[in-house]
């Protein structure tokens, strides 16, 4: 029973259950070593949500909410449209508020940030190594990717 192996399973999505199982441990002793880890600074739960962050899937996520916004706003224009500028100014804040206070988490997100440069990072390095031909370089960022993420999200 190896500890990495029970976090690499927690990381891509399996229960804490399906993992106790797989190793022959209780439920309890996964915790454990969840928490042991913690303390020395490797979060499983902040890996898991890194590796579940698709920005492709984000981003999709992000323009469908946008567009869904707009046309709320468009709606809600056409009722408002006979009403007085200062009420259809005060509904035209409301919706922007809205979406600012709802992108604001994301800007704040301090763990989000770092994991963002970082992967940015590795994904620019593995760019220039692969076109140079540094097989070395990729192979290093290939095995070592996740290790990266992990030492650098102990800040």
């Amino acid at each position: 029973m190896k500890n990495i192996d029970m976090k690499d399973m927690y990381i891509k999505g399996y229960s804490i259950s399906d993992i106790a199982k797989t190793h022959g441990v209780t439920r309890q002793t996964i915790y454990k070593k969840k928490a042991k880890d913690k303390a020395a600074g490797v979060d499983w739960d902040a890996l898991a949500l890194a590796k579940s962050r698709d920005v492709a899937t984000i981003r999709k996520s992000e323009e469908e909410f946008i567009l869904t916004l707009i046309d709320s706003f468009d709606r809600a224009f056409e009722e408002v449209k006979e009403l007085e500028p200062e009420k259809r100014l005060k509904i035209l804040k409301e919706y922007s508020g809205a979406y600012y206070r709802l992108k604001a988490p994301l800007k704040t997100d301090v763990k989000a940030q770092i994991l963002s440069a970082v992967q940015n990072a590795i994904g620019e390095i593995a760019d220039l190594a692969e076109k140079s031909k540094n097989d070395h370089v990729t192979d290093f960022l290939a095995q070592n990717a996740d290790a990266i993420l992990q030492r650098t999200l102990k800040v």
